[in-house]
């Protein structure tokens, strides 16, 4: 069992170095700094310095559920309510034509993310499996059933980092699998809300903060302390941390 203990010495200052003034239903950062803001059907790009320069929306696909900026150049944008998913490039403008994931599965998809070895991987309650779908469209893998870790515990979350694909289990934990969707590990996180990879480490959200994991020291290492229990958008790049309010996205400077 993971023991979380906060290191009360190395929490950080943090001081505001600009912000993005804007209600939004959340937000991605990519590696470079560029945040891309989603309120419902809208989705915007503005820049490491905050400034907005691009701008993307489809109206007739619904609201946008979920983004993908892993790859800033291949950004997968996923429309839930019509099961289709569209890619756009840096500039915000669609590449192809909508890809209708009713292709690869009779059922609706309830979760989508991009694949570093090219397409994207779809998950989806009923077949209990993460599916990998290849550039060219062809399912290429599929993983174990997935019910059993975390019991009747609804997967909120599909992200690919670092050749891993890892689960968020809703108030349970996060569920590391391979590249060919195979058991690496199963970490126990309770309460935890979402969950970010970034470089080698894993950050998480809970009700109190957003964390560090640090399995090897047997202790969680507290980087930011949320005034209430509601869930934020929060993320991390490099030295920067990212929070969403109520209209507005804070960016602060870590210092440690």
């Amino acid at each position: 069992m993971h023991f979380l203990i906060i290191w009360f010495a190395s929490l950080f200052c943090s001081t505001d170095t600009s912000g993005i003034i804007t209600s939004c239903d959340y937000f991605e950062v990519d590696h470079l700094g560029n945040i891309y803001v989603v309120t419902n059907s809208e989705l915007s790009k503005y820049d490491a310095d905050a400034n907005k320069i691009y701008n993307y929306s489809n109206a007739s696909l619904g609201n946008i559920s979920f983004i993908d900026t892993s790859d800033p150049l291949r950004i997968l944008v996923f429309y839930q309510d019509f099961n289709q998913l569209v890619y756009l490039n840096n500039k915000l403008t669609k590449i192809g034509n909508e890809i209708d994931l009713y292709d690869f599965s009779i059922n609706e998809t309830d979760l989508v993310c991009n694949s570093q070895n090219g397409g994207f991987w779809i998950y989806n309650s009923i077949e209990n499996q993460a599916t990998h779908v290849s550039n060219n469209g062809n399912i290429t893998k599929q993983s174990m059933l997935l019910g059993s870790f975390f019991g009747n515990s609804e997967i909120m979350k599909i992200s690919e980092k670092n050749s891993n694909l890892y689960l968020l289990f809703e108030k349970n934990g996060i569920l590391q699998l391979d590249q060919n969707g195979q058991f690496i590990r199963k970490l126990i996180i309770n309460g935890i809300q979402d969950f970010q990879v970034q470089g080698n480490f894993i950050y998480y959200q809970k009700e109190k903060g957003f964390y560090k994991y640090l399995p090897l020291n047997q202790e969680d290492q507290m980087i930011y302390s949320k005034a209430s229990s509601e869930k934020k958008t929060i993320r991390i790049n490099k030295d920067k941390i990212f929070i969403s309010n109520e209209k507005s996205i804070s960016i602060k400077k870590l210092s440690f």
